[in-house]
């Protein structure tokens, strides 16, 4: 079974923006009561999700037989800039195209663009050159509008690129995000402006927004959704998620879901990967029989969602 994860991250603590890191400790300062201090949280923010050299994630997909993973890369580096220092945008997708260097064939990327950059035309030229690069992602949630008229260069530019556009629709976010920017609806629009383009929601509107997503996408013939985290609805309520395909595939098309974790492995994120081969366990048994329902999913139309899909799409041409 071939396998494909089309949305995982490989990172290191120090290559995400200060700014963004002290925000998150202010997230996990306020989750209990009486509420830490964030400052004694901040060192640790990010620490056991660091993998730089990608030696951990491959060992993983080894074990899961996982075939390749696209890193969508996210430049937080304006929302996350208040703070401190932070690694440029320019040096994290040159860091991206070291890791899919060490592996050929098992590794791509999706170029994080945040058009307010001024610079950010030659940006996202010059990591559309990289041969690891397979797309491009976007991240309004820091802060930006897709459908601001000042950004309409940015998507005609990846249509003369002939490159996947990745927008992160998933309401999950908190401080400092503005995660209302992220709303399928405002993709559907996108769609409209640009029919041409293809457009992959990433987390497919998990949780409050997956049947806006599901809406959103329906009728653009380019349109996907990608499930990473949905790990969290399968391991939760397993009859609920098969229902959730099961909709998804009526009404899109099994041809237009595309399998994804978004796990950052560390030594304290899913280190050997036994996440991961539960999530796709998971995923391969909508191909079969349960609690008395006939299977999900076709074995071909599994085979479409676990690897061919992500093949098309990112023109993994080295899967081929």
């Amino acid at each position: 079974m071939n396998v494909v994860d089309g949305h995982m991250h490989i990172l290191d603590a120090s290559w995400l923006p200060e700014g963004l890191r002290r925000a998150w400790a202010r997230q996990a300062a306020g989750r209990s009561h009486p509420e830490r201090d964030p400052a004694d949280i901040f060192p640790r923010v990010g620490m056991g999700q660091s993998d730089p050299d990608g030696a951990l994630t491959i060992a993983a997909f080894d074990r899961a037989g996982v075939a390749a993973g696209v890193m969508p890369v996210v430049d937080w580096t304006i929302v996350g800039r208040p703070a401190g220092e932070h690694l440029p945008i320019r040096d994290l997708h040159a860091r991206n195209q070291v890791l899919a260097d060490a592996v050929p064939g098992r590794l791509f990327f999706c170029a994080g663009i945040d058009p307010r950059h001024p610079d950010a035309a030659e940006i996202l030229d010059h990591a559309a050159r990289m041969p690891g690069c397979r797309g491009v992602k976007l991240y309004p949630a820091a802060g930006w509008d897709l459908g601001d008229p000042a950004h309409a260069w940015l998507f005609e530019r990846i249509l003369e690129l002939d490159l996947p556009v990745v927008v992160h629709t998933s309401p999950l976010g908190g401080d400092p995000l503005q995660t209302v920017r992220s709303r399928p609806a405002e993709v559907a629009a996108l769609l409209a402006r640009y029919p041409a383009m293809t457009v992959v929601f990433a987390h497919a509107g998990l949780e409050a927004w997956w049947a806006e997503a599901l809406d959103a996408a329906t009728g653009w013939q380019r349109a996907y959704l990608e499930l990473s985290l949905w790990q969290r609805c399968a391991l939760a309520d397993y009859p609920e998620f098969r229902r959730r395909v099961a909709r998804m595939r009526a009404q899109l098309g099994a041809h237009r879901l595309i399998f994804g974790s978004d796990i950052i492995r560390g030594d304290r994120s899913d280190p050997r990967g036994e996440e991961l081969m539960t999530w796709i366990d998971r995923v391969a048994s909508l191909a079969e029989p349960y609690a008395g329902e006939p299977p999900v999913l076709a074995a071909e139309e599994l085979a479409l969602f676990l690897a061919a899909n992500a093949v098309r799409v990112f023109n993994l041409k080295e899967l081929s």
